[in-house]
C-alpha cells in the first residue's frame, strides 16, 4: 500500500512516516499543498493522511483540488482543527 502523507509539522510527520514504513507501508511524505498536488499527478496513491493547516494551499484547497480532478482516493484528514466549520467542510470535501 502506498500512503501520500501531507504533513509540515517535521516532528508530527517524521513520526507518523517512521511508523507507516515500520508497519511496512510505502510512504511518501510532502511538507506543503502544492507539493501534495505535485505528488497525487506524478504517483498513484492508496491512501492520504491530510492535514488541514498547511502553507500554501491548506488541506481543504488539495482536497477540493484532488476531486476536481476525479482523484478517488481515499484521504484521512488528520488536523488539530476541532471547529465544527472544518470538519463539515472536510468531510463535504471528500475526506473522512
Amino acid at each position: 500500500m502506498r500512503v501520500l502523507l501531507v504533513e509540515d509539522d517535521p516532528m508530527i510527520g517524521a513520526a507518523v512516516r517512521d511508523a507507516l514504513r515500520d508497519a511496512a507501508y510505502a510512504t511518501d511524505w510532502v511538507r506543503n499543498g502544492q507539493a501534495a498536488l505535485v505528488a497525487l499527478g506524478a504517483q498513484r496513491y492508496d491512501l492520504v493522511l491530510l492535514d488541514l493547516g498547511l502553507p500554501g494551499k491548506d488541506g481543504l484547497e488539495v482536497l477540493a483540488g484532488m476531486r476536481a480532478n476525479a482523484n478517488p482516493v481515499p484521504v484521512v484528514i488528520v488536523t488539530a482543527r476541532d471547529a465544527l466549520d472544518d470538519r463539515l467542510h472536510g468531510l463535504d470535501g471528500g475526506g473522512g
